[in-house]
């Protein structure tokens, strides 16, 4: 026999509503205040949805709750959230690759020896006073940093050494004309001849 009776909605078992997840994510409302009514409530909801809202957040982010709730005090702020918990071991192995190869992309980029980057007020830095701003701004941990630097001023002496060896096979002119004068073959211009040459 048909009812018009409405069954109650009681919350699934496990189910974190929508309010209390954007809680989770973001932190309390700094106009509504928090949807929980007790630390224990928060922390319960917490382990409810920590797996969903752990693999929704990108590579070096996480969510308010997990330092409200595991790591107080760690978080400075958004621009080194993910520096700070490289540098802590916070991060799983496979967010320290993707942001590793980010960061060492973004790295090599200042590299180049017309680097120069616009301050966003008119300045523009140029050299070593730009790469350093630069990595500031990709969050690229300082020692990571100090590493790259290190292993490219060991590899530059080879790469100028291959530059000078290109532009020998470039003008073998020159290079064996400098290689005869060294060696005493080559007589000594006077300086008619010079300009004459």
């Amino acid at each position: 026999m048909p009812t018009e009776r409405v069954p109650l909605q009681r919350p699934r078992r496990g189910h974190v509503g929508s309010q209390a997840l954007q809680e989770l994510q973001f932190g309390p409302s700094p106009y509504l205040g928090s949807v929980f009514t007790s630390r224990q409530e928060l922390e319960d909801a917490w382990q409810r949805a920590r797996e969903r809202l752990m693999a929704m957040s990108n590579p070096g982010r996480r969510p308010a709750a997990f330092y409200e709730i595991e790591h107080p005090g760690v978080r400075r702020s958004y621009d080194t959230e993910r520096s700070d918990l490289w540098r802590k071991g916070l991060l799983t192995t496979e967010e320290k690759v993707t942001l590793e190869r980010e960061w060492k992309v973004e790295f090599q980029k200042a590299q180049a020896p017309d680097f120069s980057i616009n301050t966003g007020d008119g300045e523009i830095l140029h050299g070593e006073l730009a790469r350093i701003a630069h990595n500031q701004w990709a969050d690229i941990p300082y020692e990571l940093a100090r590493r790259w630097t290190a292993a490219a001023r060991r590899r530059r002496p080879q790469a100028v050494h291959n530059l000078t060896v290109a532009a020998q096979e470039k003008a073998p002119d020159a290079a064996i004309e400098g290689q005869e004068r060294s060696m005493g073959l080559q007589p000594k211009l006077s300086a008619t001849a010079k300009s004459l040459k």
